[in-house]
């Protein structure tokens, strides 16, 4: 298939799950034997470096960056609060990546367009009018369901006014407009029934994130000797839920186990996210490979109570042997066995009690971490996915 990928930032350098997401989806079909080209979306906050890229995978994707500007603008936003217009939605719309993507239309044929993540479902009209391309959403998120945990978490005030009609916008555009595409793509069954209530009403498929497991990582034998968070600190869940992990998780943790350790990683930490070797907290910051800070004796934790769509660090962490606590959304998608697969708590005494648990019972936690690493790499095969998703778009 000829195949063109729009994606609303770079997929790399891999900063983070959406971009690993994007990527093991380009690669994927590649190796699949698939035609793929990428237009992306540079922005302030996500640049495209094209220089640093490896110029076999520049020619391989024939990639394009087009630079838009998504940053915060008061009177676009108060425009699109006053029209009733998702302001989400708006900021990703540029005329100069409506143009380039018209000219490639227009000179090259493509039997699928794929637009990565809501974001992009603005240039829907335009494709439709230059290729008769099969079109598919590839939903990484059910978007509302991210702002309205973050309504909920809220304040009452201004913000939480304001967040909350942003967010009844976003979700009527989501529920009308995903039905503006030939099929939809999410990443969980979860995501899929959320869209199927919402009003969806075109074929779905799911399709999660997956790997190409050709190393052998080694699994934790030896006794956990700390704790440890490794996410993206500028998403706003992940924020909420490391300030949950620290400030009422952690302190139970240490009155049980006053020698615990807690390691917090991540790009864009927070200013106000400092070490405190007092209380056993190390803040460390971005690390320049995610598999070599992964490879370590710690228990990883995914302390997040919002969003939607799949951990793309919590099949990376327990693919690589790594045992687990986590909420019951850090693990969305994955089909796991509290208990067996990994520990699972919301409430902020019991994911306290999973991680001393573990830090107490190495056997336990050795168990875990190979039945957890052996469902994750079954489960989340990327060449299986691929093959699972050519078929779907075959039938459509």
């Amino acid at each position: 298939m000829r195949i063109l990928q729009l994606c609303p930032k770079p997929p790399r350098p891999l900063r983070d799950g959406g971009c690993l997401a994007m990527d093991a989806l380009t690669m994927g079909l590649l190796k699949d034997g698939h035609s793929v080209r990428l237009l992306v979306a540079s922005t302030e906050k996500h640049p495209s470096i094209k220089e640093s890229l490896d110029p076999t995978y520049v020619a391989s994707t024939r990639y394009k960056a087009v630079e838009i500007d998504t940053t915060l603008n008061i009177v676009d936003a108060l425009s699109h609060l006053i029209t009733g217009e998702s302001y989400h939605i708006g900021r990703f719309h540029a005329p100069d990546f409506e143009r380039v993507l018209e000219e490639i239309l227009s000179k090259e044929v493509f039997d699928v367009v794929i637009l990565e993540s809501l974001f992009m479902s603005s240039y829907a009209p335009s494709i439709r009018r230059f290729s008769d391309a099969i079109l598919l959403l590839r939903a990484h998120n059910v978007e509302h369901r991210i702002w309205q945990g973050l309504v909920d978490e809220s304040k009452l005030g201004f913000r939480k006014l304001y967040l909350s009609t942003l967010t009844k916008q976003l979700k009527e555009y989501e529920s009308v407009k995903i039905n503006d595409f030939d099929a939809l793509i999410p990443i969980t069954k979860e995501d899929a029934t959320i869209f199927r209530n919402v009003g969806a009403t075109i074929p779905i498929h799911v399709s999660p994130f997956g790997m190409t497991f050709e190393e052998q990582t080694t699994l934790q034998t030896k006794a956990p000797n700390h704790i440890f968070h490794f996410g993206s600190m500028d998403w706003q869940p992940n924020i909420q839920g490391v300030k949950w992990l620290v400030e009422e998780v952690w302190p139970k943790v240490r009155s049980e186990k006053p020698d615990a350790q807690l390691v917090l990683a991540g790009r864009n930490m927070p200013r106000t996210l400092i070490s405190d070797k007092e209380n056993g907290i190390e803040v460390i910051g971005e690390v320049d490979c995610a598999a070599e800070f992964l490879n370590r004796d710690g228990i990883m934790t995914i302390p997040i109570h919002s969003g939607s769509g799949m951990r793309v660090k919590a099949v990376e962490g327990m693919s690589a042997g790594r045992p687990t606590v986590s909420t019951e959304i850090g693990v969305c998608g994955l089909d796991l066995v509290n208990g067996e697969h990994a520990l699972i708590a919301d409430s902020s005494h019991e994911f306290a009690s999973h991680i001393v648990t573990l830090l107490d019972n190495p056997e336990l936690a050795s168990s875990i971490s190979k039945r957890g690493k052996e469902h994750i790499r079954s489960t989340f095969s990327n060449s299986k996915i691929i093959s699972d998703l050519v078929k779907f778009i075959s039938s459509i």
